[in-house]
């Protein structure tokens, strides 16, 4: 594997994006050479479906920055692979909210302790302090880059 090899000056200049990138196509790898039926995008929905429990198609595209249209295509196929299901909501006009079902919580589970065991390989040398501070930096991050 190729190592990154910053030197100082490269690491300061370096904006923050083209870390969690480069941790983002790492994840993308992982998935792709260990799951050939869970794709990348299938993750990002499987996760956000299972941490927001009941959530309609429409709030899961606002959440992900896609249209209402993407999100339906790929709960179509979640749905199909029985990874997903929706079901309408009481007195909501017809909306649908997602569930995994137990199948898709079963993989999410699995996928999860899978990324877990790899990040305490990673941080096996930090305190659970830090790790939970770097936890904080990345969320805070992550809502400020929302607003960006």
């Amino acid at each position: 594997m190729a190592s990154l090899n910053f030197d100082d000056d490269r690491l300061k200049s370096t904006p923050f994006f083209y870390f969690i990138n480069y941790i983002n196509v790492l994840h993308d790898n992982f998935l792709k050479e260990n799951f050939k039926d869970i794709t990348p995008r299938d993750f990002t929905y499987l996760s956000n479906i299972f941490y927001h429990e009941n959530i309609s198609q429409k709030e899961l595209a606002v959440l992900l920055y896609v249209s209402e249209a993407n999100v339906a295509q790929i709960v179509k196929r979640l749905e199909k692979s029985g990874h997903v299901k929706r079901e309408f909501l009481k007195d909501d006009n017809g909306k649908k909210s997602l569930s995994l079902t137990d199948e898709g919580e079963s993989i999410f589970n699995f996928l999860l302790n899978m990324i877990n065991e790899g990040e305490s390989e990673i941080f096996k040398d930090y305190s659970d302090e830090d790790k939970m501070k770097f936890k904080e930096m990345l969320y805070v991050f992550c809502e400020g880059a929302a607003e960006y």
